[in-house]
Formats: C-alpha cells, structure tokens, sequence
C-alpha cells in the first residue's frame, strides 16, 4: 500500500493518505493509527489507551485492531451502477458467526452509496465439552459498512472485545476515516481481468498469431511477455489500457520480424553495445536470459542496447558467441564506464554541499541503478557522503543514497523504499544496501543507528 502526507484537518492532526488495493480507493487517517496490509485486506491499528480521548492523541503504545477493510472484483456485477438498490445485503453470518441480533444503521452521509449494519454475536467457550454445555459464549458488539461502485465491492469491519460494547469512541473513529473514502474513477481490473483484456487485444490487433495465457504472461506467436511490469504501469493510469499495452505487444510482433542476423548476431557487431540491467532474483523468465546472482535479492543480466530499446542476451547466444560470463560482465562494466561519460548523472541533494543527507536522479532511466555495478561511480558517493552510505533500489529507473550518518532519514527511506516497490514498474528490491569500502552488501534491518 502507497502511503503519503497530505492535508490534514488541522495543524493539530495530521493526516496520511492511504490506498488500498490495485488502487481502487484512498482514505485519509491520523498518523496516530497504523495501517497495515495483508494481500487484499487493510488492517487499521489504534492506541487503546487513547480510547477515550481525542483522536489527535493517539500515540504508538499498546495497538489493537480498529477496523478491517477489505475489497473485492466481481465481473458478473453491473458496471453500469444502475442496479445497486437490487442487490442482496451482506450475509452478516460470514463475518460474525453466531449471530444473535441485526440492525439496520442509517448510512453515512456522504457521495459514495453505502449500507451499515450492527448487531451482536457470540463466541465459543473454550475447554472440554462438559463446560461447553454449562457456559455461554461471551457476547461482543460489531459495526458493517457497505461500500458499491460498479463491479467494485468494499467491505468495512470493526468489533468490540468479548462481553463489551462497542464504545461511542470506536464508532465515531471508524466513521470519520470512512467518510474520507474515494473511490478511484475508473477502477483498474485486477489481474486475472487485466490478462484477459491484454488477450483479447492481442487477439484483436493481431489475428494472424496465436495468442494465449500462461501464468500471469502473454504468449503472442514465438514471444512471451511477462505482464508484471504492465499490469504496474496500468494500476497508475488504468484509463490509457490500449495506451500503455499496444507498444509491448507491438515489440513482441517486431521481435518475431527480425532475421537471424539480428536475432543472433555476432559478438564484434555488438560488443560496444552490451550493459549490464538489475533485475529481482526471484524473477521468473522463460527465455534463458544470462543472469548471476549479486546481493539484496538482486542479480545482473545484461543486454544489448538498441538507443529506443534492448533486448537480453541469452545463454545460447553466450555458447554461440564463445565468450564466458566473467568477459560478458567486464564488457559490460567498460561499456557502462562510457556510457556514464556520455550521460552525466543529474541528482537532486538534499543537504548542503559540504553534508549532503540524501540524493536521488532527477530522472528516471533505465540504467540510473545500473551505475551502482561501477566502482568509479560508488567512490564518488563515498566521497561526498564518507566511508559508508545506505541505497535504496526500489525499481530499475530510480535509486536513492542517504548518509548513514541519519538515522531518522534512513528509516522514512525504508518505508518510502517498501512502498514504491509494491507500486512503481520494473520493481527491484525492497531491501536497503550498504555500500562501504568492501563493496557492496545488504544492509540488515535490524541494525541499530545511533
């Protein structure tokens, strides 16, 4: 989930924006709460002991649960919106089992069409049979919001603990985050919808080619195409579809163009073009692309550079070409040597000059962490920033150093890090790098800054 600062209420209390899956909606909430993801379902965490005072107040301290949210696609609704009074109501039953008493709330008053209920349930005694038969479960309160959008279903939980009320407090918490929900204007499919979508445009465009799914990949005659990268770009801007998946089908029908001079083309004729590319280590592949492992879950493929595009060097290309893969890596670091002269990196500092704090490109490319393979290139990060600095990879067009020398800055650069690698394209790590005079390593996340 993508969290950032954005206006709050008032000075006194301020506000983050929160995002939930895919996308699909935004809600603003104090600091003072945690918010935690779990695949599809956003965890709300508040300071019990702030229960009873302001919402402003709420501290890190003893957090339990304040409210679940969870959303979901369903492809057989209406997209239209015009049949939302004719659905069915939630069956309480799934969430609270047990149930013992329902009522209908009045909705919240706000643009987004909602329904709540409340009621109680009961929970099981533990123990043996015997005190089963004699006990009863402990009564506990629960509160359901309702949310409807086209095919786009949210479903907001909150509960009180066993043998109490939900308290006023609770409810007016729940409430006052859940009037700030906005749901996305054009909603983005989820992945499995996203992949039928980009198949039948490929079918569409190109009925000449056998097009077919595989896992969460296109194959479009010969090629095949992971949609991870895609299906990220999309979640950002998932009104331009054809816009951002045309030019990916597109390459994969030129690729299949290429004659055998190009598909496999002599080692002379493209030695000057080769570089090295970061990519996950846990990436899956198909094409028996050439990849080492490095550290913090990365590894070093390489390609070859055609100025608009590139292509990965295979492993059948490496035994044609008779060139091992220690050659094919110094090839590429003397080939990123100048291209580096070529292209200055241009950074944005924050800090002085004389005590830099933190420093990032100014604009993406897809070669920017790349630069980080060059022993050249992090001997001028260590002279600005001293012996050891921190990194941050999160995706291949963008990195970010900060002094080890700011603890507090290197842990908002975690957060930052963590979250634009569930987002951005061409996702890297989500792990931070030490780069010190023996190189580059990890760097653990349970380290203590001082």
């Amino acid at each position: 989930m993508s969290v950032e600062k954005s206006g709050g209420s008032s000075a006194r209390e301020p506000w983050k924006v929160c995002r939930g899956p895919a996308n699909w909606f935004t809600f603003r909430c104090p600091d003072g709460i945690e918010v935690r993801q779990d695949q599809t379902v956003l965890e709300l965490l508040w300071d019990v002991g702030s229960a009873g005072s302001s919402l402003a107040q709420c501290e890190a301290g003893s957090l339990r649960s304040l409210m679940s949210v969870v959303a979901w696609w369903n492809e057989s609704e209406p997209a239209d919106g015009l049949s939302e009074q004719s659905r069915s109501a939630p069956d309480p039953t799934l969430l609270f089992p047990r149930v013992s008493s329902v009522r209908v709330q009045r909705p919240l008053r706000m643009s987004l069409a909602n329904e709540v209920w409340s009621g109680k349930s009961s929970r099981p005694v533990a123990g043996g049979w015997l005190s089963r038969v004699f006990s009863r479960g402990r009564n506990y309160s629960w509160r359901l919001w309702v949310f409807r959008q086209g095919r786009l279903t949210i479903v907001a939980t909150t509960q009180s603990n066993a043998g109490e009320e939900l308290s006023r407090e609770q409810i007016m918490v729940c409430e006052r985050l859940l009037t700030t929900m906005e749901v996305a204007e054009t909603p983005a499919w989820p992945p499995d919808v996203f992949q039928q979508h980009v198949l039948a445009l490929a079918r569409q465009h190109y009925p000449l080619l056998s097009a077919t799914a595989r896992g969460f990949a296109l194959r479009l005659g010969q090629s095949e195409i992971s949609l991870s990268n895609l299906y990220r770009v999309y979640l950002q801007q998932p009104e331009h579809f054809r816009r951002i998946v045309l030019p990916g089908l597109t390459a994969m029908v030129r690729l299949q163009e290429l004659g055998p001079d190009q598909l496999a083309p002599a080692f002379s004729k493209v030695q000057r073009k080769i570089l090295p590319m970061l990519a996950p280590d846990d990436e899956q592949c198909s094409d028996g692309r050439v990849r080492q492992p490095w550290v913090g879950g990365l590894s070093i493929g390489y390609v070859i550079d055609e100025d608009d595009s590139y292509r990965y060097i295979q492993e059948r290309m490496l035994g044609d070409w008779g060139v091992s893969l220690d050659e094919l890596h110094e090839v590429s670091l003397q080939n990123l040597r100048e291209w580096s002269e070529d292209h200055p990196l241009e950074v944005t500092v924050v800090g002085s000059e004389e005590q830099p704090r933190m420093l990032m490109p100014v604009r993406p490319d897809a070669y920017n962490c790349s630069r980080v393979l060059d022993q050249g290139f992090y001997s001028r990060l260590r002279g600005m920033f001293g012996t050891q600095l921190v990194l941050g990879l999160p995706n291949r067009d963008f990195f970010v150093a900060v002094s080890l020398r700011q603890p507090d800055l290197i842990q908002h650069v975690r957060d930052r890090v963590d979250a634009d690698f569930q987002t951005m394209h061409h996702p890297l790590t989500r792990r931070l790098l030490l780069l010190s005079p023996d190189g580059v390593s990890e760097f653990p996340d349970d380290t203590t800054l001082e």
